[in-house]
């Protein structure tokens, strides 16, 4: 487990296996909360907290392999946050990740917790030597406007990528980030 300060007395850390699986409940939680507020995270209106942790369940293996490393923002014991890296298992791409479910509570935004969650996952894969990342959000969401102040570069746009919670086609904006 690491441990680095945050905004606001809130702790970004990164979890082991055990910690991961002991809080996939309050993962859920921060799904539902996200999709509630109209964020496009894979799941449409209505979700409910048990389907969204089956979602965070179904990462459980890659967690325990090594290759996602679960990051989560703790208000005292509360989750508030969360972000994931995804390390590619290639060959050829021992250099690449992904970075996944940004999310931070409607009720926590706007204090800097989704940069720290950002930082914290950025510092693991440049110690980890991986250089090159890769994400994916809704186009001409807040969160596109994040990825692009913290430095990310669009690769480009593809068109009705994935369903808005209310089941809109929307397209999807792709990034990339050189930590070099």
């Amino acid at each position: 487990m690491t441990e680095a300060a945050s905004p606001a007395e809130v702790t970004v850390r990164a979890l082991v296996a055990a910690e991961y699986e002991a809080v996939l409940d309050a993962l859920g939680a921060l799904i539902v909360d996200a999709v509630e507020g109209g964020s496009g995270v894979n799941f449409l209106t209505g979700v409910t907290v048990a389907e969204a942790r089956a979602w965070w369940e179904e990462r459980i293996p890659e967690v325990r392999r090594g290759t996602v490393t679960a990051f989560v923002a703790l208000d005292a014991e509360r989750v508030v946050g969360s972000t994931l890296l995804m390390r590619s298992p290639n060959p050829n791409s021992p250099h690449r990740a992904e970075i996944g479910k940004v999310i931070v509570l409607r009720s926590h935004r706007r204090r800097g917790i989704a940069a720290a969650l950002m930082r914290a996952a950025e510092d693991r894969a440049r110690d980890e030597g991986r250089w090159m990342l890769v994400l994916d959000t809704v186009t001409g969401s807040p969160a596109d406007t994040f990825y692009r102040q913290l430095g990310w570069n669009e690769t480009g746009t593809v068109p009705d990528y994935a369903l808005l919670p209310d089941g809109r086609p929307w397209p999807a904006t792709f990034f990339w980030k050189d930590l070099r």
